[in-house]
């Protein structure tokens, strides 16, 4: 099964809720995990990544620039679709 969760779905679904923040792609060449395309995001209150793998790993990064803790740190393999589903709920309940 592949995962929905891609660079691809972040630019059509999620991008629009960030209105706010610097947003930057990058993307890296083959790793353990496959081709990484990455999110990194910026704003006043918070700062973040959102790696996107292509062998369906995703990290979720998130760290709250005014406290100065992390807020959200997850890395989910392909078998963890439930829980990617609710670390992207949890990003968004940050935003």
């Amino acid at each position: 099964m592949t995962s929905c969760y891609t660079l691809t779905w972040f630019k059509e679904e999620l991008a629009p809720r960030f209105a706010g923040f610097a947003v930057v792609y990058r993307s890296c060449g083959e790793g353990d995990f496959g081709t990484l395309e990455r999110v990194e995001f910026e704003s006043d209150a918070l700062l973040g990544t959102l790696d996107f793998w292509s062998h369906d790993w995703l990290d979720v990064h998130v760290i709250d620039r005014v406290s100065v803790e992390e807020r959200l740190n997850l890395f989910l393999g392909p078998d963890q679709e439930t829980d990617k589903a609710q670390a992207i709920a949890a990003l968004l309940g940050l935003l």
